[in-house]
């Protein structure tokens, strides 16, 4: 501690923002690896969240560092700066990462015809309990998991479901009735529109998707797109018309007009 007193308080600072970047770069790599896998870190507002939790965590402390940093302090006193900084910065970093956490994409919901992201924080932990398929009980915390659903043929169920939505809760909400995507992907695949729309809709950009179908190795006429909604960034999914499958995501306009993009 002793060497603390010897520099200024520039350097002393810029120490300071050195390590607390490296921090911010290993707790971003974790969250785009495992909770926000591109392009979901949009889609999903990650950025919005980061920002702040970077903005707090690499600049505050550092700035803070800067202010009141005196080399002419005790080393006591300049232990217990450092130790208040270090406390205000670990608490801010781990109070982002929980939010970041309960804002990761947990499941990707088909509904005839669109895909719907559904974060960790907008399900009810009754609602995931009521999952008939136990795999749908639990969150996934290494990115989301692609399924399918549909509205119940019980008149009651459906009645409910429908009646909920007026209060914002629609049925990609509800995974009671999730279902695996595997099983009914080839539904995906007839449903999905051509590239040369999305051309159509996204101009300027053609070049973007003819360089997507290259990187894949797919031909124009086998693949289409079907849009995703999400809160805070829609995008569009490129699956295999022949088995639904899907291929990739571009960060693209995926709708026609605003009526086609108002949620089910």
């Amino acid at each position: 501690m002793s060497e603390l007193r010897t520099i200024t308080r520039w350097k002393a600072s810029a120490i300071h923002f050195s390590i607390s970047a490296t921090i911010a770069l290993i707790a971003l790599t974790l969250m785009l690896t495992l909770w926000f896998a591109p392009p979901f870190f949009s889609a999903a507002g990650g950025k919005q969240v980061l920002l702040i939790m970077l903005g707090v965590d690499v600049t505050l402390g550092p700035l803070i560092t800067l202010i009141i940093y005196n080399a002419k302090k005790s080393r006591r006193a300049l232990r217990f700066d450092f130790a208040v900084i270090a406390i205000m910065q670990f608490t801010a970093l781990i109070y982002g990462m929980s939010v970041m956490f309960h804002a990761r994409p947990v499941f990707v919901v088909f509904i005839k015809d669109s895909y719907d992201m559904v974060v960790e924080n907008q399900l009810e932990t009754g609602d995931i309990k009521q999952a008939r398929l136990p795999q749908y009980r639990t969150l996934p915390i290494t990115g989301p998991v692609y399924v399918y659903s549909e509205l119940p043929n019980d008149i009651e169920e459906r009645n409910k479901v429908v009646f909920a939505a007026f209060s914002g809760k629609d049925l990609p909400l509800f995974p009671k009735y999730y279902q695996p995507y595997a099983e009914h992907a080839q539904a995906a695949g007839l449903a999905a529109r051509s590239l040369d729309e999305l051309k159509q809709l996204n101009p300027g950009h053609e070049a973007e998707i003819e360089a997507a179908l290259r990187k894949g190795g797919w031909k124009a006429d086998k693949v289409g797109f079907l849009p995703l909604r999400s809160k805070f960034e829609d995008i569009a999914v490129i699956v295999n018309k022949a088995d639904g499958k899907v291929l990739t995501s571009l960060q693209l306009n995926p709708w026609a007009d605003a009526v086609q993009a108002a949620p089910k």
